[in-house]
């Protein structure tokens, strides 16, 4: 009797894909998660050892997979907060990123020069990352007026470098 049994899968579970059908997914996809939406499976661990081991099977070429780095090009998928509602005094928690001051000052025309020396973002032939400085010490207040560009030189002898408190003149 065991010789008639046909096998069929466990209940729940779908047969692997054929290699034609992995290597279709795989050329239209950058990425795993890309290649299981393709195949309709869910993204899991479980499934995602298992397409290795059917893309290996098929033989299909991922190194047009791009990693972790998949969205790079691409538009984010939040939307861009205008300068106006970025550059305010805030009454809230938790300050703005770097990068958001750093485009919106781009965008109201502010030259990336340090305020006190004048030096841009290239020393000695290589980049150097200017620091933006709230002039009166308060993070909270991303006004225009309130933020300049600064080498990290120019910083760091501020008293608003790194939120230390005012320095007293020597003597």
């Amino acid at each position: 009797m065991s010789g008639n049994v046909a096998r069929l899968p466990p209940p729940g579970r779908r047969p692997p894909p054929d290699d034609a059908q992995v290597r279709e997914a795989v050329a239209a996809s950058v990425s795993i998660a890309e290649t299981l939406r393709r195949l309709g499976r869910p993204d899991n661990s479980r499934l995602r050892a298992q397409l290795r081991g059917w893309i290996a099977g098929a033989g299909a070429d991922t190194s047009h997979f791009l990693g972790q780095g998949h969205q790079r090009g691409r538009a984010g998928t939040a939307p861009v907060r205008p300068a106006a509602d970025v550059l305010v005094k805030h009454h809230r928690t938790g300050r703005t990123r770097t990068a958001v001051l750093r485009r919106c000052m781009r965008l109201m025309g502010i030259a990336e020069l340090c305020a006190v020396c004048g030096t841009g973002p290239m020393w000695q032939g290589r980049p150097m990352v200017l620091e933006i400085d709230h002039v009166n010490g308060d993070r909270d207040d991303d006004r225009l007026s309130n933020l300049r560009f600064l080498c990290p030189n120019c910083h760091a002898v501020t008293g608003t470098w790194c939120r230390a408190p005012r320095r007293r003149p020597a003597g």
